[in-house]
C-alpha cells in the first residue's frame, strides 16, 4: 500500500517537472511555425515579383546588349549603322525603364478588401483569431486604400513573428475627410511601442500622402492607429 502511494507521489512531482517543460516547448514550436509561415508568405511574393520582372525585362535586355555590341563592333566600319543601332539600344532601355515603373506601380496597387480577407485567413492559420470590421469600403481613392492595405500586411508579419497574440482586431472607419484603420491585439511585448523597420517605412510612406502612424503597447495590448486624408 505504502509503495502505491509512493509511486503515486513520485508520478505527481514527475508530472508536475515535466508538463510546464512540454508545454514550452510546444510554445516555442507554435512560435517557429508562425516566423516560417510568414518568411514563406514574403519569400513568395518576392519570387512572385522576380518572375514578374524577369518576365518582363528578360527579352528586352538581351536585344539591348547585342544591340550595343553591335554598335561597338560597328563604330569603326559603318558609324552611320553603328549610331542607328546605339539610337536602338537606347530607345529600348528607355522603354524597359518605362515598364519597369508600370510594373512596381501595379505592384504597389493593393486592393484593401483582398487584403482584409487575406490577413484573417493568414491569421487563422496561425492560430490567431481574427476580428475585423469597420465601415464599407466602396468609393474609397486608390492611393489611400494601397497604402491601408501596405500597413495592413506589414502589421500582419509583425504579429505573427514577434508577439503571442491569441487575437487580432482591424476597424476601419471613414468620414468626409478621412479614413482610419485601428489594428489592436493582445500580444504585446516589452518594448513592442516602439515601431520596427517596416512600420517606420510605413510611417514615411504615409507622411508622403498626408497619413499619419501612431502605436501604443499598454496592458498587454499592442494598438496601431493608422489616418490618411481622404482627397
Amino acid at each position: 500500500m505504502h509503495g502505491v502511494i509512493a509511486a503515486s507521489i513520485g508520478l505527481t512531482i514527475l508530472a508536475t517537472a515535466v508538463l510546464p517543460l512540454r508545454l514550452w516547448t510546444l510554445l516555442v514550436q507554435a512560435r517557429a511555425g508562425r516566423e516560417a509561415r510568414a518568411r514563406l508568405a514574403v519569400s513568395e511574393e518576392r519570387l512572385r515579383f522576380a518572375r514578374d520582372v524577369h518576365d518582363l525585362l528578360g527579352h528586352q535586355l538581351t536585344v539591348i546588349a547585342l544591340k550595343a555590341e553591335l554598335a561597338a563592333r560597328l563604330a569603326g566600319v559603318d558609324a552611320e549603322r553603328s549610331a542607328r543601332e546605339a539610337s536602338d539600344a537606347q530607345h529600348l532601355a528607355a522603354s524597359a525603364l518605362t515598364d519597369v515603373r508600370r510594373a512596381v506601380e501595379g505592384y504597389r496597387a493593393v486592393d484593401l478588401g483582398d487584403q482584409l480577407d487575406a490577413t484573417a485567413s493568414v491569421l487563422r492559420e496561425a492560430g490567431i483569431r481574427p476580428e475585423i470590421g469597420g465601415d464599407a469600403l466602396d468609393g474609397l481613392s486608390g492611393e489611400a486604400a494601397t497604402q491601408l492595405a501596405l500597413v495592413l500586411r506589414e502589421a500582419c508579419t509583425n504579429v505573427m513573428r514577434h508577439s503571442s497574440a491569441t487575437w487580432c482586431k482591424i476597424d476601419v472607419s471613414r468620414n468626409a475627410t478621412e479614413v482610419r484603420m485601428t489594428i489592436t491585439n493582445d500580444g504585446a511585448r516589452a518594448g513592442s511601442s516602439k515601431p520596427g523597420y517596416g512600420l517606420r517605412g510605413a510611417t514615411e510612406r504615409l507622411a508622403a500622402v498626408g497619413g499619419t502612424l501612431d502605436v501604443e503597447s499598454r496592458d498587454g495590448l499592442f494598438k496601431l492607429d493608422v489616418g490618411i486624408p481622404v482627397r
